[in-house]
């Protein structure tokens, strides 16, 4: 395989792509890996990017208590790293390169009755007082044949992580899209930024906010990452100039694409005689992905983790030519060897963890490897009448949601500011205005003179749907509309609990005995600007409508903001 590392941590500004090293330094056995850090070390300091991981097993390296598995997880090295005297430097991806059909078949390796078991022996030793919090993790394999450097940037543009890493040699590779810092050294600073506390993203911004606002309040997750904290505090401490350490943000809330996460900061001064080695004796491995106290819950993980746990819960990271370095926490990382894949997935068990909360917890963190989430643009469609955009605010609210939830960059500024001046340039029809954002923050807009709709969006047919489709892409509006596609222009879909939905390009109302009525938002519809005016102002009312009630119904209309609400009828 040929040798690559490309290094996407947000912080450096863009993508680090290096290839033909120098030199490789690797370490099989323990008494290698501090003699492999200090050569990284002495290269760094003669001005070259050396860049590689750190994995779990060595953790005996650094501590002789450490328990850890005695042979590898699947053909990576304890330590492994890249010596670079070139960089090539291009923007971080924003666009998948091709369509990339991730792996279906991920089998976990624990069964769900060996983790209740497990989660049980935790809160044994829990409460025998052996430990205050367990990181216990499971892993998923599957086959996968895919390009694997196609996939990892999928993965980058999917997740929005912040430390993303890929290592090939030999026939292995890692593809981390890690959320998650274990250290940056900048200068004689030292920085930690441990992750514990996890929920689900909701679908709908309501949802999703109520979700953020729990797990920031939730005390379980509070009281596990502070534990944390005080773990990291005192690691950092033992090479930290002393009252140096400060906890500078305590459990704040990061969003990612499938879940919120806790996070905490802590910086300190290293003390002027400590060195890289000095450092990963101190904080290696990373708390969080251990537990508290870290010698004897390791013990209680090894006993009760059946393999290696390998790159995974390891660490990746670059030294940089001038003094600083930066690694992650190798979470939410492949580790593949021929096409043999495995990934890993967990959390922290404490006294009051739920074995089905939990369980859902490590599905959720894995739901990137199941989640093929297609490149698409923020979209919202007004009408234009006499240089004025109609519901002009609304639109910019939609828009602003809807980057939010994807995290896209979006500016009211700049987008008032070009749209002003694409205004002036209109004449006094009436126009059809589609908004484009792109991922990297572009605005696109394209102004077409607005017509009569087509017979075909005039007649419709019914769409059954046979299975739920619940997923963001149903409340926010975007360009990904696959679930609103129909062969014969017009259709009115009804979910598979027999419930009218929406149209291909509108909101549903009926008009019974004089009464106009639209789905209510639960059935899976985009919440329409236009329908929430017309709730609003009173004029429609939420009811779950069937299809019997297309047989009831005086009228059947659409309504959307570029055309208000107009007639259409059924296909017979």
């Amino acid at each position: 395989m040929h040798k690559k590392t490309v290094v996407d941590f947000k912080e450096l500004g863009q993508r680090l792509i290096f290839e033909n090293p120098l030199i490789e330094l690797s370490a099989k056995s323990a008494k290698d890996v501090k003699p492999i850090l200090q050569e990284v070390e002495n290269y760094q300091k003669q001005g070259y990017y050396v860049i590689g991981y750190v994995s779990y097993e060595a953790a005996k390296a650094f501590d002789e208590n450490f328990s850890v598995k005695s042979s590898p997880l699947s053909g990576e090295y304890l330590a492994y790293f890249t010596v670079h005297q070139e960089v090539k430097k291009e923007p971080f991806p924003c666009q998948s390169q091709k369509n990339i059909q991730l792996p279906k078949s991920w089998q976990s390796r624990t069964s769900k009755g060996d983790y209740e078991k497990a989660i049980s022996k935790i809160k044994e030793e829990i409460r025998q007082g052996n430990t205050y919090q367990v990181n216990y993790t499971l892993q998923l394999s599957s086959q996968l044949e895919e390009d694997v450097f196609a996939l990892y940037n999928h993965l980058v543009i999917a997740q929005e992580a912040a430390y993303n890493c890929y290592i090939e040699h030999d026939d292995f590779a890692i593809l981390s899209v890690s959320p998650e810092l274990f250290f940056k050294k900048e200068g004689s600073r030292l920085i930690t930024r441990p992750m514990k506390g996890t929920i689900a993203r909701g679908y709908k911004t309501k949802e999703d906010l109520q979700n953020k606002i729990w797990l920031a309040n939730d005390s379980k997750n509070r009281a596990e990452n502070m534990m944390i904290v005080d773990l990291l505090r005192n690691d950092m401490g033992r090479i930290s100039e002393i009252g140096s350490v400060k906890v500078t943000k305590l459990c704040e809330v990061e969003q990612y694409s499938t879940v919120w996460q806790m996070t905490s900061t802590i910086e300190s001064q290293l003390q002027s005689d400590k060195n890289l080695s000095d450092i990963f004796s101190a904080l290696f491995p990373c708390g969080s992905i251990t537990g508290a106290p870290k010698i004897a819950t390791m013990a209680i993980i090894n006993r009760l983790e059946k393999q290696a746990r390998g790159v995974y819960c390891g660490t990746i990271g670059i030294c940089l030519p001038n003094g600083d370095a930066i690694f992650n926490v190798g979470i939410r990382t492949i580790q593949k060897l021929g096409n043999q894949a495995i990934y890993g997935a967990g959390g922290g068990i404490t006294w009051g963890s739920v074995c089905e909360d939990e369980y859902k917890e490590a599905c959720d963190k894995a739901a990137v490897l199941y989640r093929n989430q297609p490149d698409f643009d923020l979209l919202t469609t007004a009408r234009v009448s006499q240089k004025q955009v109609k519901d002009l605010d609304e639109h910019i609210k939609r828009l602003k949601e809807s980057a939010r939830y994807f995290a896209y960059p979006f500016s009211k500024e700049g987008f008032l500011a070009k749209l002003s001046k694409l205004l002036e340039e209109l004449d006094d029809a009436d126009y059809r205005l589609r908004i484009l954002v792109k991922r990297s923050g572009v605005m696109e807009f394209d102004f077409a003179e607005l017509r009569d709709l087509p017979q075909n969006y005039l007649k419709a047919n019914l769409v059954y749907r046979s299975k739920p489709i619940d997923s963001p892409f149903t409340y926010f509006k975007t360009t990904y509309r696959l679930h609103l596609q129909s062969s014969s222009g017009e259709a009115i879909f009804i979910s598979d609990k027999g419930y009218l939905q929406e149209t291909t390009i509108g909101n549903l109302i009926l008009e019974i005995d004089g009464k106009w009525y639209t789905p209510p938002v639960e059935v899976g519809i985009l919440n329409g600007l236009y329908r929430q005016k017309l709730i609003k102002e009173g004029r429609v009312f939420e009811a779950y409508l069937t299809k019997d009630d297309l047989k009831k119904a005086s009228h059947i209309y659409a309504c959307n903001s570029v055309r208000g609400v107009y007639e259409i009828t059924l296909n017979k």
